[in-house]
C-alpha cells in the first residue's frame, strides 16, 4: 500500500514532458519577441545609465502585466486561482530572464561574473518584451492545453496593452524616434494619429486577416470603444517607455508629445495585431 501511495505522488512522465515543452516554448517566445532589442546598441548604454527607480518601475510593470496575461490567457487550467497564475507567470519570467541573459552573454554584451550589477541592469531592460513573448508562447501549450481566453472588455484592453508594449519596447530605446520627431512638420503628428486609427481598425475588422473579428455593436461603436481606446493605450505605453528611457529629459511638452505619437505608430499596430493572434 505504501509503495502504491509513493507511486501516486510521483510526477507523471506526461506532466514532466508537458512542463519541459511549455518552458521551451516560453524560452523560444522570449527570443522571438526580444531579440531585436537585445541586439540594439542603445539598450546596452541605457542599461548602464538609466536611473534605478525607473528600471525598478519597469520591472514591476512587467511583472504585473505578465501576471494579468497569465490570468486571462495563460497556460494554467481554469480554476487554479492566483497561485496558479503566479506560478505560470513565474515560469514565463524566469525563462525570459534566462533567454535574455544567455543571448547577451554569448554576444559579450554582459559579463555577469565580472560585473553582475551592470549585467542585471541591461538584462532588466530587455525583460518587458521577453517576458510578454514568453507568456504568449507558453499560453499556446500549457499543462492542460491552451485555456480559452476571457473575452471581457478589460481582457481586450489588456491584450492591446501587451501588444503595444512589445512593439514599442523594441523601438523606444533607439535614436530614430527622436530624430523622426525632430524632423517632421507640426501637422504631421495629426496625420500620424489618423493613420494609426485607420490601420488599427482596418487590421482587426476590414482586411480579412485570419482571426478578424466582427464589429460588435456596429462600426462606430467598435471604433470608439476599442480602436480609439486602444490607440490611447498605445500612446500611453509609448509615452511611458520614452520617459523610462530618458527621451523626455530636457525636452518641451510639444516635442514629448510628438515623440510619443511617432512611437505610437508601431505600438498601435502591435495593439491591433495582439487582438488578432490571441
Amino acid at each position: 500500500m505504501a509503495d502504491r501511495g509513493d507511486q501516486q505522488e510521483q510526477p507523471r512522465p506526461e506532466s514532466r514532458h508537458l512542463l519541459a515543452q511549455s518552458s521551451g516554448r516560453a524560452f523560444g517566445g522570449a527570443l522571438l519577441f526580444a531579440l531585436p532589442l537585445l541586439m540594439t546598441m542603445e539598450i546596452w548604454g541605457l542599461g548602464l545609465s538609466i536611473p534605478r527607480y525607473r528600471l525598478a518601475l519597469l520591472l514591476v510593470a512587467t511583472v504585473l502585466l505578465v501576471v494579468f496575461l497569465s490570468q486571462h490567457f495563460g497556460a494554467g487550467m481554469p480554476g487554479v486561482g492566483w497561485p496558479g497564475y503566479l506560478a505560470d507567470a513565474g515560469v514565463a519570467f524566469v525563462m525570459a530572464a534566462v533567454a535574455a541573459a544567455l543571448v547577451l552573454g554569448v554576444l559579450t554584451v554582459i559579463e555577469p561574473l565580472q560585473d553582475w550589477q551592470d549585467a542585471l541592469s541591461i538584462t532588466g531592460l530587455a525583460m518587458l518584451p521577453a517576458a510578454v513573448g514568453a507568456s504568449f508562447a507558453r499560453s499556446q501549450l500549457g499543462m492542460g492545453g491552451r485555456r480559452t481566453p476571457t473575452t471581457t472588455y478589460g481582457g481586450e484592453l489588456l491584450l492591446m496593452a501587451a501588444g503595444a508594449v512589445v512593439f514599442a519596447a523594441n523601438i523606444a530605446p533607439t535614436e530614430e524616434v527622436v530624430l523622426l520627431a525632430a524632423g517632421i512638420d507640426p501637422w504631421h503628428p495629426v496625420v500620424l494619429v489618423v493613420l494609426c486609427l485607420l490601420l488599427m481598425h482596418g487590421f482587426v475588422y476590414w482586411v480579412g486577416f485570419r482571426g478578424q473579428e466582427p464589429a460588435v455593436g456596429g462600426v462606430l461603436r467598435s471604433f470608439l470603444t476599442l480602436t480609439v481606446v486602444g490607440y490611447a493605450i498605445a500612446l500611453a505605453m509609448s509615452a511611458y517607455l520614452l520617459w523610462t528611457f530618458g527621451r523626455f529629459d530636457g525636452v518641451g511638452p510639444a516635442m514629448a508629445v510628438t515623440q510619443a505619437v511617432v512611437l505610437a505608430l508601431p505600438a498601435s499596430l502591435g495593439a491591433a495585431a495582439a487582438r488578432l493572434i490571441l
